[in-house]
Parts: structure tokens; sequence; C-alpha cells
């Protein structure tokens, strides 16, 4: 019931974003161009908040000095009159549909996301595979009123961030609106969406990717950790690639050696058996050796066994963290009752409405295997004389 509900929402946005957006004939010269959209709470009220391009020629903006943004916002009774309103002050017609970046605000996620999920679900100006992120410790208006270095608008920073450092680090899982609206309306999985806050070193702020928010159905249930939000990732249905481990180098623990992820396959399968009900958990990653913090000459037979070993340790260690964390909350973030409902379809039309007890106490067997495929050029430690 809820999956159709889904299929036909989206659907329906996407047949209405084609046929408004080339329907509706306003002018170029009469639009602004939205960079990045937010809806947050407070004291009541609905707040969307908008970041859009400052419309200047080539030369206006290689002169330009400041910001090449504006930030607006409006409070409303619901989220379409806040969004309304921003027209009384705004001469230009918004075009939502150019925002690839959605921020919800902790607020609104703690008063539940009923509203804005019907809000987004019906707007065909939102794009589906927009990045959607919740700020945590600040506001979205502060968020899209960030000066971010590198790129002028901090709508467009975060999407960057997050993309590179899920090559870079690997910590965190991007996740678009289609995803999150899928995972909301399928029985058997609950959502969740990357944390952005806003931070201060030496009198400058910044944004930074920091913790996941997890939500139970709607409601919001609390947040992953960094070593948690890894270890989620690595229990993702798709092959992951990049990333880094950091574990203890062999024979020296005050010491550090850095591996390269170069990817992971999870598989993940309910076991019933003898009346019981397991999840078996088998993840296969490789990576390569990138440096090391020790002087020892690591790269022998023996050692390399063991790099393997306390990578695949670490991995282990990093999903169990997770797995814990989502079960305290009873909040299914891996889909594990989506995989019950189809390997045993009798056993979910028994234990669905109870899943989240059910699925917090549900014990996971895992299985790692790890291999190490290459040591970048040199298999010694570079000695100082």
């Amino acid at each position: 019931m809820k999956l159709g509900l889904f299929i036909r929402l989206l659907l329906i946005a996407l047949i209405l974003s084609v046929c408004l957006c080339g329907c509706q004939g306003v002018e170029v010269e009469q639009t602004a161009i939205a960079t990045g959209v937010a809806a947050d709470w407070d004291d009541g009220d609905y707040i969307v908040s908008v970041q859009l391009a400052k419309v200047a020629t080539a030369e206006q903006a290689a002169s330009q000095e400041g910001p090449q943004f504006i930030v607006l916002n409006e409070r409303g009774q619901t989220l379409t009159e806040a969004a309304r309103r921003l027209n009384l002050t705004l001469p230009r017609l918004p075009r939502w549909y150019h925002a690839n970046t959605l921020l919800l605000g902790e607020n609104l996620a703690q008063q539940g996301l009923s509203d804005i999920i019907d809000f987004l679900s019906r707007n065909p100006n939102v794009r589906t595979n927009s990045l959607l992120v919740m700020t945590r410790g600040a506001t979205p208006l502060e968020v899209y009123q960030l000066d971010t270095p590198l790129e002028p608008f901090s709508a467009v920073a975060i999407r960057n961030i997050l993309e590179n450092q899920e090559d870079q680090v690997g910590i965190y899982k991007p996740v678009i609106l289609a995803d999150f609206l899928y995972n909301v309306a399928t029985p058997g999985i609950d959502p969740v969406i990357p944390q952005v806050r806003i931070i201060s070193d030496h009198g400058k702020k910044f944004l930074t990717i920091a913790g996941t928010a997890v939500f139970r159905g709607t409601e919001w249930a609390g947040e992953l950790n960094e070593a948690e939000s890894r270890g989620f990732r690595f229990l993702s249905s798709e092959r992951i690639r990049g990333g880094l481990l950091v574990v203890p180098a062999p024979g020296d623990e005050n010491r550090h050696i850095t591996i390269e992820l170069i990817s992971s396959q999870a598989t993940m399968k309910p076991v019933w058996k003898e009346g019981e009900l397991r999840m078996m958990v088998q993840i296969t990653a490789d990576g390569n050796f990138y440096d090391q913090t020790s002087s020892k000459t690591l790269l022998n037979l023996e050692t390399f066994r063991l790099m393997e070993q306390l990578s695949a340790d670490q991995i282990e260690q990093d999903i169990k963290r997770a797995i814990g964390k989502a079960q305290g909350y009873q909040a299914d973030i891996f889909g594990w009752g989506r995989l019950l409902e189809r390997e045993y379809p009798h056993i979910w039309s028994q234990v669905a409405q109870d899943w989240p007890e059910v699925f917090s106490a549900l014990p996971a067997d895992i299985q790692i295997t790890f291999k190490l495929r290459r040591t970048y050029l040199t298999d010694k430690s570079f000695v100082i004389k």
C-alpha cells in the first residue's frame, strides 16, 4: 500500500515537472536561479529559505565583491504558503527546479517530517535527485548565509563536500530525495540523511558534514556518529567505492597505518532456523596499503596477512556500532525488514506490526573478508639517516 502510493506520487511529480517547466511561459529575464532550498520550523510556523544566485553579466561577476548570492526566508502556516510568500519580496520568480540541495532544519526534524514529505512529494518544482541534508546546531538560514571558501554558494559546497568525502574518506552516504521518499513509504526500512554543521576555526566559520540523522518512519530518532556512519555505509546494498581505514601498525600499537579502500560489497540475508530469526551479514572488501607512521618494515607475508585482519576487524567494529545504535533507536535503517519480507513473507506478515521491537533484538552474524591489493610502488619504509 505504502509502496504503491510512493510510486504514484513520484510519477505524478515527474510528469508535472516536465509539463510545467516547459509550459509556464516565463521569460528568463523574469526569473531567479535557486541554488538551494530549505525548510524549518519555529514558534508554530513553517519557514522556507532559498539561496538565489545574484544576477550579473560576466563582466559584472568578475569585478563583483562580496557574496554572489542572496538568501531569503518567509514564514507560513503551511510550507506552500511560506514558499509563495517569498514572492512578496522577490521581483523575479524563483526557479526552484535548479536547486540541487535541500536542507531540513533540526527543529523541523524533531517536529516530524509528515508535512514536509507531503510537500516534497507533491511539488512539481522539486528535483527528486536533489541531495537531502539536515542542519545540526544551526538553522538552514545560517548555513545558506555562510560565505564558503573556494565555492561561492554554500548549497553547492555542501553537495561537493558530500560527493568528495565519499571517495576520499568514505564516511557518509549521500541521500537523494527519491531514495528518502522510497524509504519512508516502504515497510521494513527507515530513512537516514547526513547532517551539516557550522564550525569555527581561528575566527572563521566553515561547513562540515558531521553525523547522520536517523528517523523511525517520519519521526526523528537520533544520530549516528562518524564511526557508526562509516559502519552504516559498509552495509549499503550497492557496492561502495573509496574511503580510508586507519588501523594500528602490526607490532607497534602506538603507531598507525592507512588503508585505502578500493571497494566493498555487503550481502545480507535473514535466516530462520529452529524458530529463531537471525541476520547473516557478509562483507567482501579490498584495499591498498597507503602509508604508515611506524618505521618498521611491514610489508612481508606475515604482516601483510595481519594488516588484512586488522582492517577486517575495524570494519566489523564500525558495523557493530552502527547496528547497536540503530537497534537502540528501533530504526531499521538497513532494510532488514524488507529483506525478511522477500525471503520469508509468511514470517514477515506475523512480525510486521511489531517490527521495530523485533528488529531491536535481532542478532546479526558478521563475516568480513578483506584483501590487500598493492602498496603504492615501495615496499619499505623511508629511512632518515
